[in-house]
């Protein structure tokens, strides 16, 4: 069968209560796809046309969405009388399969993929956009690494009239907030009471309110106080501060995605990181490589920015709001992301020149982790903890220092500079160089896990943390922009293979536990 005289129809991939999704090609296109047929059962001629044009209208509300964890709406046609959704086909595990298979999750785990959908979920509701149905079914963990957001055709646009204002509840009630079921109508509060369930349903194993019965299940959520999940350590806080009653107390999505991201850093190391997500991620290539060692460039004054750079094109570079660090580093034998106004030929870097040295014993609030050492940089005017055996490489012309050794196939860059223009949000910063590297395309497969405001040594920063393919590997990311109280700005940027993250990830936590300005 056809749709639309392009789109021909493969194999099902699935069944819900709204319809079938099906496997399909695309003819004009050359390429594969995913359509959802959308299907009312049980209502009148004028009742379907309603619901269709509901659907249609939300699905090209969804196809506004320009977020690498939502996924991508390509057309929407109506044929046979119903609707029909194109969308990218992403080759996943559901988050509810992968529990159903490998049992609940870690906390470390659900902490990375909620983060995502947090992510996900901020950019639709930035545009207006609800969800009202996140639930484990709809949270794809793709074979590329990837998180993502599925089936928004039931999202409804704040800024227009809801077409189910007339009684249509749309959504699964283990899922669904007190809200909805008491009649109010959806808000940006009641999909984070989604998430809230949904990662409680991913550590524990099953929803908050799960019962017997529908009933029993509408009747628990709307009078019970959910249960303290038993597996969820620091999660906890962020669960239950997703899952309060009241829309006006729940916990923010912002202060939301600052815990989820200091859980997932800060879990434990744990084997079956690797393994109970293994639909997430494909196998490194050739084994764990070596990061480049090259560090990006920085200004001189008078230079502004330009665009990325391949290697071949590589110049000095002008400090315009952070560190370019987390993106230069990260791209490789690749390229680095530079902010040039002109190319010169990149020196390779040397050893760390004398004037950095081991410096004095750290404060007390800066206890050395067991078997590193201080190192200090006179240059840079910093100190830093580093662990034995790790060398330290100060760039020749760039105001910065990298750091690698054995143990790892990550590496740890400390960058500095004077600042040229000032800046008021470490986030807007990031945001705006993540703009730039997304209008050049030059990162493949490149994802926003988050952007997160935090404090650090008393002072706003953020955290800028993603993945990306580098020599057919997937890297992950994070970088911690800020100033220090003199005013200058830094950047703590560490990258490592994806499938060594979990591992690893202790790295920057010590690093930046260890940091101090001089």
């Amino acid at each position: 069968m056809q749709v639309s005289n392009r789109y021909r129809l493969i194999e099902p991939l699935g069944e819900g209560g709204m319809g079938v999704v099906w496997r399909a090609y695309d003819e004009l296109l050359d390429r594969t796809v995913a359509i959802k047929e959308v299907r009312y059962a049980g209502v009148g001629e004028a009742k379907r046309a309603e619901l269709n044009r509901r659907t249609i209208r939300e699905a090209r509300a969804a196809g506004r969405l320009d977020h690498p964890s939502v996924v991508v709406i390509h057309d929407v046609v109506e044929q046979d009388g119903r609707p029909w959704i194109v969308m990218q086909l992403v080759r996943s595990r559901s988050l509810a399969q992968v529990v159903r298979e490998e049992g609940p999750l870690r906390p470390g785990q659900v902490a990375m993929v909620g983060g995502r959908v947090l992510d996900a979920l901020r950019a639709a509701h930035a545009t207006g956009v609800l969800h009202r149905d996140v639930k484990p079914e709809n949270v794809l963990l793709a074979d590329d690494g990837r998180v993502v957001l599925t089936d928004f055709g039931i999202a409804s646009l704040e800024a227009e009239a809801g077409l189910t204002a007339s009684g249509g509840l749309v959504g699964t009630p283990a899922y669904m907030p007190p809200e909805r079921l008491n009649g109010e109508p959806a808000r940006p509060e009641s999909d984070l009471w989604s998430l809230g369930a949904t990662l409680y349903a991913a550590v524990e194993g099953e929803p908050p309110f799960k019962r017997d019965s529908w009933a029993a299940t509408v009747a628990a959520v709307l009078r019970d106080e959910p249960e303290p999940p038993a597996r969820a350590g620091t999660l906890t806080p962020v669960i239950m501060g997703l899952l309060r009653r009241d829309p006006g107390t729940r916990m923010p999505a912002e202060e939301a995605a600052r815990l989820l991201h200091e859980a997932a850093i800060n879990a434990p190391g744990d084997s079956r990181q690797a393994t109970a997500l293994q639909g997430m991620r494909p196998a490194p290539a050739g084994g764990p490589g070596h990061p480049t060692s090259e560090a990006p460039a920085y200004p001189t004054a008078g230079e502004r920015p330009a665009a990325v750079r391949e290697r071949s094109r590589r110049g000095t570079t002008l400090w315009v709001t952070l560190s370019a660090v987390a993106v230069a580093a990260a791209v490789g034998t690749g390229g680095t992301l530079l902010y040039t106004s002109r190319t010169t030929p990149t020196p390779t870097p040397t050893a760390a020149p004398s004037t950095s040295t081991s410096g004095p014993a750290p404060t007390p609030a800066q206890t050395l982790p067991a078997g590193w050492r201080t190192f200090t940089s006179p240059a840079g005017r910093f100190s830093i903890a580093i662990p034995e055996g790790w060398r330290a490489t100060k760039h020749p012309t760039r105001d910065s220092i990298s750091f690698k050794g054995p143990g790892s196939p990550g590496m740890m860059i400390v960058e500095w500079t004077t600042p040229e223009v000032s800046w008021k949000s470490p986030e807007q910063a990031w945001l705006a160089l993540e703009k730039e590297i997304q209008a050049k395309g030059e990162f493949q497969g490149y994802t926003r896990i988050g952007i997160t405001l935090l404090r650090y040594r008393g002072r706003a920063a953020a955290d800028w943390e993603f993945t990306r393919i580098r020599d057919k590997q997937l890297i992950h990311v994070i970088n911690r922009g800020f100033h220090t109280a003199d005013g200058r700005p830094f950047a703590l940027y560490w990258d490592t293979t994806d499938a060594r993250w979990a591992q690893d990830k202790h790295y920057f936590t010590k690093f930046a536990r260890t940091f101090k300005s001089l």
